[in-house]
């Protein structure tokens, strides 16, 4: 009986220690890669104290930067890939399938807003966050737009006052909509018209950058640039806020719509859902929209928790397009980019 007594509380003994040794702890963490000012600081602040989760919070510059990183073996828990990149994410599969009911907040997403969603038409794998535009953006004091077309490029007057991002999607997408075509184009003969377009912007701008192109504005070394309007508006003081004007071309333009996705090698899944539900509460997506300036339409309930105006409205851009993946033609617009950059 005695040798019994001690086996059974061996065996108990043993069954605690597992509880409360073997079994796993809850995470406390969760690493996040996003774009650049992309959330406001008190945001983050605000989900570290609501959550006492400890966020490793990484950006990047360029959904390429973001991509390769990934395929180069870094493990994150969310990411916020633009929509073009979300359908070769999944055929490489590097997403994880989202269990919504873990994002009750997503059930706030505009309706509307699927009949356009071709890259994830059930957002199986990604959480639309916020979509806007670059935008045409120029000193008032210094620029007359005219009609507000793309031929502003062309203007003698603005020889070597102009500088574009170097994105081949975006400057030859412009030149698509410029010429009437879809921004998304996987036609030949229409990307090389869109290529002969930019070849004569080319003329009058300094250069296509993106590391200088932000400061280069500030300092007025040039007086109009293709930009996202708050990332530059963020490099001005108060009164060079007031004299920044913006336009999109009444031909149309490029849009982007970024999203947030669990990675296949997430860590902290419990934390990552956390975190996609808390920046979708309408009150925190209000703080975000209002910080930056966007247009913010995907969430309704948003709008009467905003302080600000938004600095424009999907209104605007009726003409533009969204981003789309478009496959293996991507080497058609990167062929024209080398060849416009190469050129005279």
């Amino acid at each position: 009986m005695k040798k019994l007594s001690l086996a059974f509380c061996a065996a108990l003994l043993a069954a605690a220690t597992l509880t409360s040794c073997g079994a796993p702890a809850a995470s406390k963490d969760l690493t996040v890669f996003n774009w650049i000012d992309y959330i406001p600081e008190s945001v983050l602040e605000d989900f570290k104290t609501q959550t006492g989760i400890n966020l490793v919070y990484d950006t990047y510059d360029s959904n390429e930067s973001m991509y390769a990183k990934l395929l180069g073996g870094a493990t994150y828990d969310v990411v916020f890939p633009s929509t073009d990149f979300i359908p070769r994410m999944i055929e490489k599969d590097m997403l994880l399938k989202l269990d919504t009911s873990k994002i009750p907040e997503l059930a706030n997403l505009e309706p509307s807003l699927a009949a356009k969603n071709t890259w994830d038409p059930k957002n199986d794998y990604s959480a639309p966050y916020n979509f806007g535009s670059t935008a045409v953006i120029y000193w008032k004091d210094k620029v007359d737009i005219g009609d507000g077309s793309w031929n502003l490029l062309t203007d003698p007057k603005y020889t070597d006052r102009i500088m574009l991002m170097d994105d081949p999607r975006e400057i030859l997408g412009a030149a698509l909509r410029y010429n009437g075509f879809s921004i998304n184009s996987t036609n030949a003969d229409e990307i090389t018209k869109a290529k002969d377009t930019v070849n004569l912007w080319k003329k009058g701008i300094v250069k296509f950058d993106n590391d200088l192109i932000k400061s280069a504005f500030a300092k007025k070394e040039i007086w109009i640039t293709l930009n996202y309007p708050e990332n530059q508006e963020a490099e001005l003081d108060e009164a060079d806020k007031a004299n920044m004007g913006i336009f999109f071309p009444k031909e149309g333009g490029v849009m982007f719509m970024d999203v947030m996705s669990i990675t296949k090698g997430a860590k902290n899944v419990d934390n990552a859902y956390a975190f996609i539900n808390f920046i979708l509460k309408p009150e925190n997506l209000a703080k975000i929209y209002d910080e930056f300036g966007y247009p913010g339409s995907m969430y309704p309930k948003t709008a009467a928790l905003r302080t600000a105006t938004p600095r424009y409205t999907a209104d605007q851009l009726t003409k533009s397009e969204f981003r789309a993946d478009v496959g293996e033609n991507l080497s058609l617009y990167e062929s024209a980019w080398e060849e416009i950059k190469a050129s005279k």
